[in-house]
């Protein structure tokens, strides 16, 4: 099988912070506890947005023309699995097609896996896991793991699991019982070349930005301590660019004490990211015009290159290319939605508007050639993913793929993708399918009073050619990045 390489894998990524709790498990009272527990923790970062949006409910170098695209480079496919967190906390791996289920945590058996039989983790209804997410390679993910102790506090920790045996370490325990977002203990978020794990989580001085050598073992070291923080990894994995507070920061150097170049000092975006390649930087900055979309090489920040007005608040993401980046703006930073969607040229030759719907997120496809975004449905409550070819001479707009409510991790995940979208996948390697975790909507179902299902994990088809499948009952899925 052969797949565009997901560009995760050579870009940045970035984190994001809202508020609320981690679903029940069923089985422990003490389990159960523990959850009503972490449902009432300080959270890390604004969550207004957030807030709305569940009542609403209830890349290469610059080209010089956005119509010049350039193919990533082909690679095999060697994973080309999900992983999923079911209701009671455990993590398993899946194929796209609901086969080969592998649990990873939460019972003690032998099974026999992708590479062969192993013994699994012993049962234990104290403990669940969250937001698993995988390595760029496919060999490891990282997970959070939330332990209750009868008479004590909940213990909160940072484990990394070999993804065929579920095998795991633990590597960061904070011994500080605080989230940093909905039902997120922690933010994981690997660097491109597999070596270092960053990580966002609560200290009793605040929320602390950290980054661990996976290979020494050596202690985590913390770059950064405050709020609202968001960064994104290089394309070679050796720099860090940080928007904390209003400043937005270079790491060139990941170590104790290290020294960061300031860029700007801006508001109305969150996250600042690398292009693929790692030799350009995007991020908002205001001018008397207005807020605008600038980029700047690596090796001259000093001469930004305005490419975009942008309105009140905006997100970006660069395109597997580097040609393009599309963007999403608002004029009224608290409503929630984006009111557009354009794909602009890097070199700040042209624009195009992709949708004009109300949209919460969009996400690149791994070849490049299409964008899937989650759009909102205010009259009937919910949620819908569609998809969108961005190549030339190609109409722009699909028709709705799948109708659904999101959990509350996924709405998260939503409403902050320009960060978790370079560390937590919905594609597939080979830009076919998308993975969700939610309620279904069938359309005769849309009507005042509906009740959604409980929680499933649904793979659907980009193309449109098939129904939505569900594979598995779940939370939170991602698809590997290779």
């Amino acid at each position: 099988m052969v797949s565009w390489v997901n560009p995760r894998i050579r870009r940045t990524g970035a984190v994001s912070m809202s508020c609320g709790c981690l679903l029940p498990s069923p089985f422990s009272r003490r389990a159960r506890s523990g959850r009503r527990l972490l449902a009432h923790w300080p959270l890390g970062l604004a969550a207004g947005g957030l807030f709305l949006l569940l009542a609403l409910t209830a890349c290469g170098s610059l080209q010089p023309s956005r119509w010049v695209y350039s193919p990533p480079v082909v690679d095999k496919v060697t994973v080309d699995r999900i992983t999923y967190v079911n209701s009671a906390g455990d993590i398993f791996t899946i194929k796209g097609d609901g086969t080969s289920r592998q649990r990873l945590t939460g019972g003690t058996r032998t099974d026999a896996g992708p590479t062969g039989s192993f013994m699994a983790q012993s049962l234990d209804f104290s403990s669940f896991h969250a937001w698993p997410t995988w390595s760029p390679n496919g060999e490891q993910l990282a997970v959070s793991r939330v332990r209750v102790s009868q008479g004590s506090s909940a213990e909160i920790s940072i484990q990394v699991m070999d993804a065929a045996t579920g095998v795991s370490d633990t590597v960061y325990d904070s011994g500080f019982p605080g989230l940093v977002a909905d039902g997120s203990p922690h933010y994981l978020y690997w660097s491109p070349d597999n070596q270092t794990l960053s990580f966002l989580a609560s200290t009793s001085g605040g929320l602390g930005l950290f980054v661990l050598d996976i290979r020494s073992g050596g202690a985590p070291v913390m770059l950064e301590r405050g709020a609202p923080l968001y960064y994104s990894w290089s394309g070679e994995g050796a720099s860090l660019l940080v928007h904390i507070g209003e400043e937005i920061k270079l790491y060139r150097e990941l170590s104790d004490h290290a020294a960061s170049d300031l860029l700007a000092s801006s508001t109305g975006f969150r996250v600042p990211a690398f292009s693929p390649d790692g030799q350009w930087v995007a991020y908002v900055d205001a001018t008397s015009e207005g807020n605008a979309l600038f980029v700047a090489e690596v090796t001259n920040l000093g001469q930004p290159r305005r490419i975009a007005a942008v309105r009140d608040f905006s997100a970006f993401m660069w395109s597997p290319t580097g040609a393009e980046l599309a963007v999403g703006d608002q004029a009224a930073p608290t409503s929630g939605a984006f009111e557009r969607l354009r794909i602009v040229s890097a070199s700040g030759g042209g624009e195009e508007e992709l949708t004009g719907q109300s949209l919460l997120a969009f996400y690149w496809a791994p070849d490049g050639r299409r964008i899937a975004w989650v759009g909102i449905d205010r009259e009937d409550r919910n949620f819908h993913w569609n998809v969108s070819s961005v190549s030339p001479n190609t109409a722009p707009d699909s028709p709705e793929l799948f109708s659904f409510h999101p959990t509350r991790e996924v709405l998260t995940m939503l409403s902050y993708f320009d960060q978790y979208a370079y560390s937590h996948s919905p594609w597939s390697p080979d830009s076919a399918h998308l993975v969700v975790a939610g309620s279904e909507i069938p359309p005769f179902e849309r009507r005042n009073g509906h009740t959604p299902t409980g929680a499933r994990v649904y793979v659907i088809d980009a193309n449109g050619q098939a129904p939505p499948q569900e594979i598995a009952e779940g939370t939170l899925a991602f698809w590997s990045w290779n």
